[in-house]
């Protein structure tokens, strides 16, 4: 902030130092200030409509205040003032993956490689591209290529044990994974991708403990509790089951499927009383469940009217 001021009054003094404003207008950007810098360099491009370096840092601006059209076309024509410069193409390949036009993003990103072939994040995009495009063996190539090129990528990596996951090479699958827990044992999807594929193979006893290990991580995972609380139900640990919804209950306290669940807990258990008081709870936060409504109205109905 003193380095602001500072040249704030250097331009107070001396109000045409093109270079100054230009660098005041990046440090604007760097603390939030976007449309502030915005202004600045837009001045900057009436005086210097050709320079690609401030069409570039225009299409940064209008990219952070996500006026992602603008930012394309800033772009487009610093790049078309500076065709070989890699760090347009780069962010401009970056918006357009934001839009998901993989098309352009792709082809940007393969120019990139062609200038720099140790370009790791160029690589890591093509990977994440092809993953979407589901051409899984491209995916993998350049996902590795990355890996190669940066080997704390931790992104590429989950990238990579999903893509050999949806190949149905699980061993690799599950490799990758636990490589991005030992880089990172708080990554709770890595957690919940491994009790997915456990479930998958039948070993519940080991997918529990993932799924224990996602909302240990990541307490607001709605689907890993959801998926958890059936798998204990299955194997009818149903205290385990309570205990867990009761905790959910109290973090997201407008869940209604949460309350269904518990609902259902308890009904499976034989304990009527708590079955119908969260059926009521279900039905009075509606607004937020994802089921049918009116058959947990019918539950209600049936239970309240039974007389086991």
């Amino acid at each position: 902030m003193e380095d602001i001021k500072l040249i704030q009054e250097k331009l107070k003094q001396n109000p045409n130092d093109y270079n100054l404003l230009e660098e005041y207008a990046v440090m604007l950007s760097d603390i939030g200030e976007n449309e502030e810098a915005l202004k600045s360099f837009i001045f900057l491009k009436d005086k210097f409509p050709n320079n690609p370096k401030i069409l570039y840092n225009i299409g940064i601006i209008l990219e952070k205040l996500k006026y992602y059209d603008e930012a394309i076309t800033s772009y487009i024509n610093a790049l078309n003032i500076s065709p070989n410069d890699t760090d347009i193409m780069y962010n401009l390949a970056n918006v357009y993956i934001t839009i998901k036009n993989y098309d352009n993003a792709e082809k940007l990103f393969s120019q990139v490689i062609q200038k720099d072939k140790n370009d790791a994040n160029s690589y890591f995009h093509l990977g994440e591209i092809y993953s979407k495009k589901k051409f899984h063996s491209k995916a993998i190539e350049h996902l590795t290529k990355a890996i190669e090129l940066n080997s704390d990528d931790i992104i590429a990596k989950f990238y990579l044990a999903y893509e050999y996951k949806s190949i149905g090479e699980v061993d690799s699958a599950i490799n990758w994974y636990n490589n991005v827990l030992a880089q990172n044992p708080d990554y709770s999807w890595a957690y919940y991708n491994l009790a997915l594929i456990y479930l998958e193979k039948g070993v519940d006893n080991k997918a529990i403990s993932f799924l224990e290990n996602t909302i240990k991580t990541n307490p607001l995972d709605k689907d890993a509790i959801k998926l958890l609380v059936k798998v204990y139900a299955k194997h009818k640990k149903y205290l385990f089951a309570e205990k867990i919804l009761k905790q959910a209950i109290i973090d997201l306290p407008q869940e209604a499927d949460f309350c269904y669940l518990l609902a259902k807990i308890y009904k499976e258990s034989k304990n009527k009383i708590n079955y119908i008081k969260y059926l009521k709870y279900t039905i009075n936060k509606q607004v937020t469940f994802s089921g049918n409504i009116k058959q947990v109205e019918e539950e209600l109905k049936q239970a309240s009217e039974s007389k086991n």
